[in-house]
């Protein structure tokens, strides 16, 4: 077991204990990142070859360095990834199970091909087919597909990020991939980072804007929290309607795991909603 994962699984524990009501959605987590993790050394990405003038215009103007669909994919992993996947899924709870087997009875049949499905994973046309096809819950069918090709994704950032030029990268969306943040963080000074919701890079942004509409008007900027919790909160914006899950790490007393931190919280994405703000990019783990 790496030490990240045996750090994981200590902090999975001591959630259990703290917040009970979320054991059986961490259980499955932990089975899942397990998964993943006997996935990893398996992973053969080819590396991408960046040409230095390109990369310095696209920063230069804003772009990220990929399109979502450009990543290379390791499919072989991929496959026996959702796979193992599904396998979990029927042992977690009937709805997944019921969706799994539809998935598993279209590839027997000859319906549904899998090697296409994840290569496919950003092409919203493609999965609404499939979905109204099979009949399948479309976050079940995101989160099958997005969890297989993490591990690949992650190696694809691994081998992208020296090439990102952070310096004037203040942008609410991700310089690798485009993708808007799951969840940001403070640290240090009250320094804001956010998570990638697609490919869990992580990058400075402004502490006082909104990541999705770049408003800041301080003044429709507002952050709230469940009692006297204010490690969590919820960074809302009056112009967009818009928010995102923040922790203040000066207030832990370790690094916090983004993935786990958003799983737990789901309280504070219900609370959003109930005062109508909404989610732009919803975890694969979370509404």
């Amino acid at each position: 077991m790496s030490k990240s994962l045996e750090k994981l699984k200590e902090q999975i524990s001591f959630l259990k204990k703290r917040k009970p009501a979320y054991e059986e959605i961490l259980n499955f987590y932990e089975k899942v990142v397990e998964e993943q993790e006997r996935m990893r050394p398996a992973i053969n990405i080819i590396p991408l070859k960046i040409k230095e003038d390109l990369k310095a215009l696209q920063m230069k103007e804003g772009f990220p360095l990929l399109n979502k669909e450009d990543f290379p994919l390791d499919l072989a992993s991929s496959i026996e990834l959702f796979q193992s996947l599904c396998q979990i899924g029927k042992e977690a709870t009937s709805m997944i199970r019921e969706d799994v087997q539809k998935i598993e009875h279209a590839i027997k049949d000859g319906k549904l091909y899998l090697d296409e499905l994840l290569r496919k994973h950003s092409n919203p046309d493609y999965q609404n087919k499939i979905i109204e096809e099979m009949r399948v819950n479309k976050m079940i069918l995101n989160f099958l597909i997005h969890i297989s090709i993490q591990p690949s994704i992650h190696a694809n950032v691994e081998k992208l990020k020296g090439h990102v030029d952070l310096r004037n990268w203040l942008k609410g969306y991700c310089p690798i991939c485009g993708s808007y943040p799951q969840m940001s963080l403070l640290k240090g000074e009250g320094q804001r980072f956010y998570l990638c919701s697609f490919c869990g890079f992580k990058w400075p942004g402004e502490r006082l804007k909104c990541p999705f509409c770049e408003n800041k008007e301080h003044e429709s900027l507002h952050y709230y929290f469940v009692e006297e919790q204010k490690t969590y909160r919820i960074d809302t914006c009056d112009k967009c309607k818009q928010y995102i899950k923040t922790i203040d790490t000066r207030e832990l007393d370790h690094e916090p795991d983004l993935t786990l931190e958003d799983i737990t919280t789901v309280h504070l994405d219900i609370l959003a909603s109930k005062n109508g703000f909404k989610k732009p990019a919803p975890s694969p783990w979370a509404p």
